[in-house]
């Protein structure tokens, strides 16, 4: 048989296009209505499993609008990242007391210089800040503005103009998108210089990577599981070294004795340095040769692309 007409052609990449945009409109409402339904359980019981669930809904969706900019309609794009980002600093407060919590009360119950009374009224003092933290969400998530803000994300996420006509096959673009997000971590991975701050930047855009590459790559049925862990493992080890950074800086606000509370803010500068250059020596290795799950993905886009 000879090859296919023009117009059978056309009308089978039509045909793609449209099932390409499918894909993507279901995506961003699958992850919206995520969003919505953890918000609810959060308002119900704002404890740290459902905030911190709600928080990872919010910053999945967010991940994949950035993948898909440049198919979406900038108006609804901009309103649907306000809001989200919105909700995101909205549980801020209790996501902090929370970790405040985890972070220093192992702290203070394995020293044996901190008294009985002194561990009471630490714990005391960081549970009183959890209760006040949840409390004023709980608030918060009663009233019309987060109620609003819900509402907007449901609506913009079901428009029918948010995602546009795709002029090429969504390998094509998811491959480009997901390219563009390893691209940018591998430069950023040989940075000489990597303060704390920037160590923390850098894990946030690891994540959003993360996040993205585990949404997109099922569109293609491919399997994420390859790439996402890699970039989880790093996550999770500066993590470690933002926990210590954190740790310290709260020591700092006055939560122990003076004398107590220095010499465990000094033990921690030591430790938070220590993994600090960790992760730096890490990142410049894996700046310099990727692991074999990384560029076994970046091959595989590579070829979809091409296909």
């Amino acid at each position: 048989m000879g090859n296919p007409g023009p117009s059978l052609t056309s009308t089978v990449q039509a045909r793609e296009r449209l099932a390409g945009r499918a894909a993507i409109v279901r995506l961003i409402r699958r992850l919206a209505d995520r969003t919505g339904l953890a918000a609810r359980r959060t308002a119900r019981a704002p404890g740290p499993d459902n905030v911190h669930e709600l928080r990872v809904a919010t910053r999945r969706l967010r991940a994949v609008l950035d993948t898909f900019r440049e198919e979406l309609n900038p108006r609804l794009y901009a309103e649907l990242k306000f809001d989200l980002k919105n909700l995101t600093r909205e549980t801020g407060a209790l996501r902090d007391a929370d970790v405040q919590r985890a972070l220093l009360m192992p702290i203070i119950l394995g020293t044996p210089e901190i008294t009985p009374e002194i561990r009471r009224d630490c714990a005391i003092s960081l549970e009183q800040a959890r209760s006040d933290a949840r409390a004023q969400l709980r608030a918060r998530m009663r009233a019309t503005p987060w109620l609003a803000r819900l509402a907007r994300i449901r609506a913009a996420a079901r428009d029918p103009d948010l995602v546009a006509a795709r002029t090429e096959p969504l390998a094509d673009f998811i491959g480009v998108a997901l390219g563009r997000h390893l691209a940018g971590l591998r430069r950023r991975l040989g940075r000489r210089r990597f303060g704390a701050r920037r160590l923390h930047r850098l894990r946030l855009r690891i994540r959003s990577a993360r996040y993205a590459a585990e949404s997109t790559l099922p569109l293609l049925k491919q399997r994420s599981a390859p790439l996402a862990t890699t970039l989880q493992r790093l996550q999770d080890q500066l993590g470690a070294a933002h926990d210590l950074s954190e740790a310290r800086r709260l020591l700092a606000g006055g939560l122990l004795p003076e004398r107590i509370g220095a010499a465990f803010a000094a033990a921690l500068a030591i430790d938070a340095e220590r993994q600090q250059r960790r992760c730096r020596r890490k990142l410049r290795a894996l700046a310099k040769d990727p692991p074999a799950e990384w560029q076994a993905f970046t091959d595989a886009i590579r070829q979809m692309t091409r296909a």
